[in-house]
């Protein structure tokens, strides 16, 4: 039996065709969550032309409204389509920062991820230390920048997003695969306070104003990679160590394991092993407290079934 694929048709009357054409496409795929199209299959069911089809899905993708498999070519539903279908619901969440934000003695934040940048969506309390940060800030998504994301991808999306900023050195490479590996096994990240970091983050934020990655921010973000020691990882947090912090934080991941929003602490001090292990537990407890909620109100779309 082969599964059974329809769509609705594109209604060519309508105020905008080019708009219906996209609809079509999500629609197609959001029935079909478990399914990956290939170009041509997706053309065919929708009457429309490769050309046209491979415009489509190639900017869909690059916002993550799809998925496109680099082994097989082959496209699917996109995390982003279901981070929009969750909002991140402010109201709901402040609870869990005040308490958060009151434990810790510092400011924390809720962000989430919107294409190509980042997102403060609330943010509570206050750090004497650092800079202050607020609702709407936005950040590049750029590594090594947003890898509370990319720890949860495959390792061809985690490789295609490192080399966004260009063919990633060996070192960067397997420092950001042991990095990856430590956020996935203890759910949080840890970045690292440096003068660099100041620096380097500070003009970043300023040149994401616009929501857009160009050319200056993806070399600024590779000098950085280059030159930073990325996150704490495990083996180093030893007894008598010290680290200078800028912020730890925790990935909100939804039902399907997607990571679509992170809760920090901004602590900008120099903390040991054991103060950065209590703190990453507890903004990984607040996570998880968020999750529960989310996973609450969530439906999981169901595919068609075969004929």
């Amino acid at each position: 039996m082969t599964e059974s694929v329809t769509a609705p048709p594109i209604r060519s009357q309508g105020a905008s065709p080019p708009t219906e054409r996209v609809i079509a496409v999500i629609e197609l795929l959001g029935r079909n969550p478990n399914k990956q199209f290939s170009l041509a299959e997706i053309c065919r069911t929708l009457g429309i032309s490769r050309a046209t089809g491979h415009a489509l899905l190639t900017t869909l993708a690059a916002h993550e409204w799809v998925i496109r498999d680099p082994a097989t070519a082959h496209y699917s539903w996109g995390p982003a389509i279901s981070a929009l279908a969750r909002p991140a619901n402010t109201p709901l969440h402040r609870g869990a920062l005040q308490a958060l934000a009151a434990a810790t003695g510092t400011q924390v934040m809720l962000a989430r991820r919107e294409g190509t940048t980042l997102v403060v969506t609330d943010t509570v309390g206050e750090c004497p230390r650092g800079p202050r940060v607020w609702r709407g800030m936005r950040t590049p998504f750029v590594p090594p920048i947003g890898r509370d994301y990319v720890a949860w991808w495959s390792t061809d999306a985690q490789n295609e997003w490192l080399e966004a900023i260009g063919t990633p050195s060996r070192q960067f490479k397997q420092r950001m695969t042991d990095v990856f590996r430590a956020i996935r096994q203890r759910g949080f990240v840890v970045e690292r306070l440096t003068h660099q970091y100041v620096r380097v983050y500070s003009a970043l934020r300023a040149l994401s104003a616009d929501g857009q990655v160009d050319e200056i921010t993806a070399h600024l973000a590779r000098a950085y990679a280059d030159l930073a020691v990325i996150d704490v990882l495990d083996d180093e947090l030893i007894a008598g160590a010290t680290h200078s912090v800028a912020t730890i934080s925790a990935p909100i991941r939804d039902p399907d394991g997607t990571a679509m929003m992170t809760v920090m602490a901004a602590v900008f001090t120099t903390l040991d092993g054991d103060a950065i292990r209590s703190l990453g537990a507890q903004l990984r407890d607040s996570a998880r407290e968020i999750e529960q909620r989310i996973g609450a109100d969530h439906v999981v779309p169901q595919a068609l079934t075969s004929d």
